[in-house]
């Protein structure tokens, strides 16, 4: 079945919630040290930095895993939709989710962006783009859905901006 591209924006975005859930777990769910141990990379930088732990790793992973399992039950019709889905897809969003986060530190480091400092782009997508890659291995979902990313950029500095005159944060991004 081909869909519009606001079917496939739409259907994505319920599918993909567990990637945006799992991005904010690890905000609250930091601790139990570094993922990195502090180690450096080879060229003397920190290889991910002080804002990866293993609290907001496991966060991330437990918190795709409930999603997995809760997603179908409110959007059945959304999920039926991907062949093969089973509800530890949301474990696979859940690592996919802080792969990408992760995988955008280290390149933060790589460029001297500190922890907590703007990497544009990467930090918007990069998430959604590796939940979704890792994803896509186990199921087949409609390519529409890939119109998710773009649409991820626009929220994610939506929502910052909005946080940020709120006065929720102190940055903008």
């Amino acid at each position: 079945m081909e869909l519009t591209i606001g079917q496939g924006i739409y259907q994505g975005l319920l599918f993909t919630l567990a990637a945006y859930f799992c991005n904010a777990v690890p905000v609250y769910m930091s601790g139990f040290g570094r993922i990195d141990r502090g180690k450096k990379f080879y060229d003397g930088k920190a290889l991910l930095g002080s804002h990866k732990s293993f609290g907001g790793l496991m966060g991330g992973i437990l918190g795709g895993g409930m999603l997995g399992i809760s997603g179908p039950m409110f959007f059945p019709e959304i999920f039926n939709m991907v062949e093969g889905y089973q509800w530890w897809i949301g474990l696979v969003m859940g690592f996919g989710t802080v792969l990408g986060d992760a995988i955008g530190s280290f390149f933060k480091r790589r460029f001297n962006v500190k922890p907590g400092g703007p990497f544009p782009i990467v930090d918007q997508t990069g998430f959604i783009i590796t939940a979704l890659l890792l994803a896509d291995i186990f199921v087949n979902f409609p390519v529409e859905w890939y119109w998710i990313i773009p649409v991820t950029l626009l929220i994610h500095l939506g929502a910052n901006s909005f946080a940020y005159l709120m006065g929720w944060k102190d940055v903008p991004w």
